[in-house]
């Protein structure tokens, strides 16, 4: 038995055979055409590109209930759509005498490296569609694709270096129960497909190919990234357990899609979606998510040579805006420190950036930036379903000059006769003890506040989170960090406006019950679990919540608040 470990970028367990994944290398010959040639070459190109269009819209007929795969192959239609291909491939022809073939190589394998060279995550992953079109149009030309996807049995788990998005298309279509990747990440196309399909995809496991071989009996474990092989008889009966009973939970909780997360006593609370890129939307609308809690922008920004224009960011959030309308979508402005940024905003770097210039204090610093991204979601809430929330709040003051910035937005905006959002609400986030502490006077100047536990619990306790050697002092069930979260929605009650909470506790079931006993009024979690939080606010009674969390809050010691937290959802199971 052999454990391999990777990253978990699609949950679920799958037990089955392993096949590899190869994919014929394309030998293409570059000897010149002649000028007799030319127009031939360019008759080809002309008709193999409407054939391949064709091909994806048999494929897109085929997979018509996934919005996600649906919206990529459409994608990969515009590409070959794209004019600069057709430019390109015809200079090439006529200029250089290209074959067509040459010429289709040579304009992918450019536009690839582009891509591939950018320092940018999101946008290097998108390479991989450029990759699987290029392929898909030069073995349609050749006639000579021999793709193992065509012919792998049901109960298959597909091992390969990487796999393409068509790849995990071929793969949902044919019944294939997981995919294990040698490269790959979070954040690329082939990875939200797998998310949206329900497919268990483990990445990132180095040095795969040589640890497996053809019909290996595989564990596939997408919830914590790991691969087992050729598991013992032990091993392999606690999957096939772990793997029913989440068979069993999610038949039960596929149920729950599109029903109104409301208590037993009447209470309805808001339950929203987190996401890091637009790409997420997908499997938010197949879970049937009540609005996005928490864009995160982030992958505008970082790792970038050149920042994002206002005029690029509206586009973004305008199609986000629109394609989950009428549902609230929640745009936090950039949260990142002054290190991550240092290369576009010629920043030294800091000691210690978690203390240092982040969050609201960047923007601050750098106003034009800042306009520039408030006047982008100024024009995209044209919607009207969209808010604004300034992160790393830590006083009254940074909200007044905040709100003066938007003012002065506005203002710039109506003087060029550009639409925008005038009645925009905005929120802060309370993820610093001086911002909680002083949560009445913050709440005044705002139309809703979120909880972001994660950086609360940090700086409450004085904790690194991502420091090994004091993550056992990270308790986010600390009472002090739960009594900082109680006063902050007691003092957004009193100015008659909403609390959320869309950090990770908002995510674990176990905190769910004291959360909602607490007052608050919306969650925003993770894609993953948001069926399960559902569940569990369905079932709840809001007012024994209520005199169970007022219990929870007179407790002073860890171990006490830890065993009372677990009699709270002692009743869910």
């Amino acid at each position: 038995m052999i454990k391999i470990k990777g990253i978990a970028v699609s949950p679920g367990v799958s037990i089955g055979k392993a096949k590899i994944l190869t994919r014929e290398k394309i030998k293409i010959d570059k000897k010149k055409i002649s000028l007799e040639q030319v127009e031939t070459e360019l008759s080809r190109f002309g008709k193999s590109v409407d054939e391949v269009i064709e091909e994806i819209n048999l494929l897109i007929a085929g997979i018509s209930d996934n919005d996600e795969s649906t919206e990529i192959l459409k994608t990969h239609k515009l590409i070959l759509k794209d004019p600069g291909l057709k430019e390109n491939v015809t200079k090439l022809i006529k200029n250089d005498l290209y074959s067509l073939e040459h010429a289709i190589q040579k304009h992918f394998t450019n536009v690839i490296e582009l891509f591939k060279n950018m320092k940018n995550d999101y946008f290097a992953e998108r390479s991989s569609d450029y990759e699987d079109v290029a392929y898909r149009l030069l073995t349609h030309l050749m006639q000579n694709e021999k793709d193992i996807l065509d012919v792998l049995d049901e109960n298959s788990i597909v091992f390969a270096n990487n796999i393409t998005p068509s790849g995990v298309t071929k793969v949902y279509a044919r019944n294939i129960i997981g995919i294990c990747t040698e490269k790959g990440s979070k954040n690329s196309h082939s990875s939200i497909i797998a998310r949206s399909m329900n497919l268990p995809y483990v990445a990132r496991a180095p040095k795969l190919l040589n640890k497996i071989k053809n019909d290996d009996t595989i564990i596939l474990d997408g919830i914590k990234g790991e691969i087992i092989v050729n598991p013992d008889r032990r091993t392999l009966q606690e999957y096939e357990k772990i793997k029913d009973e989440r068979s069993e939970k999610q038949k039960e909780l596929v149920q729950l899609i599109g029903v109104t997360a409301r208590t037993e006593d009447n209470h309805e609370i808001g339950l929203m979606c987190n996401i890091e890129i637009p790409d997420e939307i997908s499997v938010l609308k197949k879970i049937k998510s009540a609005g996005i809690g928490l864009f995160r922008t982030e992958f505008l920004f970082i790792d970038r040579d050149e920042l994002p224009s206002e005029e690029e960011q509206f586009k973004i959030y305008k199609k986000m805006a629109d394609s989950i309308k009428p549902h609230p979508l929640i745009i936090r402005t950039i949260d990142v420190g002054g290190d991550k940024l240092s290369r576009v905003l010629n920043l030294e770097s800091e000691i210690n950036p978690n203390l240092g210039c982040r969050g609201i204090r960047i923007s601050l610093q750098h106003i034009p930036i800042f306009k520039t991204q408030i006047k982008a979601i100024l024009r995209a809430g044209e919607a009207e379903n969209i808010k604004i929330m300034f992160p790393m709040i830590s006083a009254l003051e940074e909200i007044v000059k905040v709100k003066k910035i938007i003012s002065t937005c506005k203002k710039e905006l109506a003087e060029k006769n550009i639409n925008y959002d005038a009645n925009i609400k905005i929120g802060a986030m309370i993820e610093i003890p001086s911002a909680a502490i002083t949560s009445d006077c913050i709440a005044s100047e705002c139309d809703f506040l979120s909880i972001g536990t994660n950086d609360l619990i940090q700086y409450t306790l004085a904790v690194d989170r991502d420091n090994q050697g004091v993550d056992k002092y990270y308790i986010p069930h600390h009472s002090s960090v739960l009594r900082l979260m109680k006063l902050t929605v007691e003092n957004a009650h009193k100015h008659n406006i909403k609390v959320a909470v869309c950090g990770e506790m908002a995510s674990q079931i176990k905190y769910i019950p004291f959360l909602l006993g607490i007052g608050v009024d919306e969650l925003s979690v993770s894609p993953g679990s948001y069926l399960e939080i559902k569940k569990i606010i369905l079932n709840s009674n809001l007012a024994e919540l209520k005199l169970q969390a007022e219990k929870v809050l007179q407790i002073s010691a860890t171990k006490e608040i830890e065993k009372a937290l677990k009699e709270m959802t002692e009743n869910y199971d």
